[in-house]
C-alpha cells in the first residue's frame, strides 16, 4: 500500500493476512474508532502490534468495537499443498443457515484448516475451573500464553473460526458475560471443557465442531453429556445453532432450561423421539432445523400411542407448539431407499420416520413452512392426504393442507 497507516476515523475494517509473518508489512490501524473488525490471519502473536494505542505503557483498548470476527487461516503457501473438494449444496446446509437474523456475526464462508505457531496441548491434560476468570471457562492448568491481548469493553458479537488449539484458550481473553452473540466454528480441541453455565447470559450461540473434533465413541458420549448440560441450564438465550459430526442419534434431556429460544438448529443426527417433548417445552420457538436419524422412532417413546393405522388419537391429543412457523427436517435417506424403489416404482407405504414426521406436523397448528428432501416431501404429502381423508380427524388438523412443503 502507499501509506504506513489507514486513515483515522475508520469504523469498519476487514483485514486478511494469510502469510506467516509478524505483520510488520501491514499499515497501522487506529483502534479507538473501530466498531466492526474482521481479521483473517495465520499467525496471531503479533497482529495486535499493528494497532495504535495512546502509549506503550497502556493496554490496547478497542473502546467502540461491537463486532469482532477472528478467522485462523492456513498460510497461503500451504494452500498449494492441500486439496479439498467443494462441499455440495444440499438441504443439510440449511441447518447451518436456518437464520437470516441481523445478529449473525459470521458470514457462513469457511477457510482451509488452520496451521498455527501456537503451542499445542494434550486434550487429556488435567483441567480446572479458574475462580478468578470472569469467563468461568475450563482451561488448561499452568499453560498460560504470554500474549498482549487487548481489551474490548463494548464488544457484543464475537466470532472465532478454525482456532487450532483448545477453544477456552482464546475465550479466556474475553468477558463472555458481557457479549450477546458468540459464534465458534470449526473447533476441534477442548470444546467439552466449555462450561455450560458460562453461556447463560448470551442471546445467541453457534457452536460448530469440526470433523477432527469428534473422532471416537468417547467423543460422542462427551458431546451427549455436554448437550445435556447445555439444555438443562436456565437462560434467556433466543438463538442456538449446534453442529457436530456425530454418527449416533443425540437425545435431549427431559428438562429444558432454554425456554426462551425462538431459533434452534441441529445439524447432527437427533433422535426423533425427543422432538415432541422439546417442542412442548419451547413456547416461543419459531424456527427449527433438525437432522433426524432415519431409524429413530417417536412411537417407541409413546408406548404404542401411534400404532399403525391408529390415527384417531390425533383428534384427542394437545398441540405440541403454537409458535413454530418453520421446520426444516433432513432425514438423510437415499431416494432409492425411501420414496422410490430401485425399479423406479413408488413404495407402497411411507417409512415409519416419515409417517411420524407427518404426525408431528399435525400437532403444530402454527406451522407455515416444512422443508425436507424431495423424496421425503412426497411421502409426507401422501401421509397428509391420508389424514385429511378421515372425517373425524380433518377438523382438528385443518392447517395441514396450508403448509408450504418443499
Amino acid at each position: 500500500m502507499g501509506s504506513s497507516a489507514f486513515l483515522p476515523g475508520l469504523v469498519a475494517l476487514t483485514l486478511r493476512c494469510p502469510i506467516l509473518s509478524d505483520g510488520a508489512h501491514l499499515p497501522m490501524v487506529f483502534a479507538e474508532t473501530l466498531e466492526s473488525l474482521h481479521m483473517g490471519f495465520s499467525a496471531a502473536d503479533t497482529i495486535w502490534s499493528r494497532f495504535y494505542k495512546p502509549s506503550k505503557k497502556r493496554k490496547l483498548t478497542f473502546k467502540r468495537l461491537k463486532t469482532l470476527v477472528l478467522e485462523y487461516m492456513e498460510p497461503a503457501d500451504a494452500k498449494l499443498k492441500t486439496s479439498s473438494e467443494p462441499k455440495p449444496i444440499s438441504l443439510y446446509d440449511d441447518c447451518y443457515y436456518a437464520s437470516s437474523e441481523s445478529s449473525s456475526v459470521y458470514s457462513g464462508t469457511t477457510l482451509i484448516h488452520a496451521d498455527s505457531d501456537l503451542p499445542m496441548f494434550d486434550d487429556d491434560e488435567e483441567t480446572l475451573l479458574d475462580p478468578d476468570s470472569p469467563t468461568r471457562l475450563m482451561f488448561y492448568k499452568q499453560q498460560e500464553i504470554s500474549r498482549d491481548w487487548p481489551m474490548f469493553p463494548k464488544l457484543k458479537k464475537l466470532s472465532v473460526s478454525k482456532y487450532p488449539d483448545a477453544i477456552a484458550q482464546i475465550l479466556q481473553h474475553f468477558t463472555v458475560e458481557r457479549i450477546s452473540h458468540i459464534s465458534i466454528r470449526d473447533v476441534s480441541r477442548g470444546w467439552y471443557n466449555v462450561n455450560a453455565t458460562s453461556v447463560v447470559g448470551l442471546s445467541s450461540l453457534h457452536m460448530h465442531i469440526s470433523p477432527h473434533g469428534i473422532v471416537s465413541k468417547r467423543d460422542e458420549y462427551r458431546y451427549q453429556a455436554w448437550i445435556n448440560r447445555l439444555f438443562s441450564v436456565t437462560s434467556d438465550m433466543t438463538s442456538l445453532q449446534l453442529n457436530a459430526p456425530t454418527s449416533i442419534p443425540i437425545s435431549l434431556p427431559d428438562v429444558i432450561g432454554l425456554t426462551r429460544l425462538t431459533l434452534l438448529s441441529f445439524s447432527f443426527r437427533i433422535d426423533l423421539g425427543t422432538i415432541p417433548n422439546l417442542l412442548s417445552r419451547l413456547p416461543f420457538l419459531q424456527q427449527l432445523a433438525i437432522h433426524v436419524h432415519p431409524w429413530s422412532s417417536w412411537s417407541n417413546r409413546s408406548y404404542g400411542l401411534f400404532e399403525h393405522g391408529d390415527y384417531e388419537m390425533l383428534a384427542h391429543i394437545p398441540a405440541l407448539s403454537r409458535s413454530l412457523q418453520s421446520l426444516i427436517a433432513y432425514v438423510g435417506l437415499e431416494s432409492s431407499a425411501s420414496y422410490e424403489q430401485s425399479d423406479g416404482e413408488s413404495r407402497d407405504e411411507p417409512m415409519v420416520v416419515e409417517r411420524e414426521l407427518s404426525w408431528l406436523l399435525a400437532r403444530v397448528p402454527s406451522l407455515k413452512l416444512f422443508k425436507t428432501e424431495e423424496w421425503t416431501s412426497h411421502a409426507i404429502r401422501e401421509c397428509i392426504d391420508d389424514l385429511m381423508s378421515y372425517e373425524s380427524i380433518a377438523p382438528h388438523v385443518k392447517h395441514l393442507p396450508g403448509i408450504e412443503i418443499s
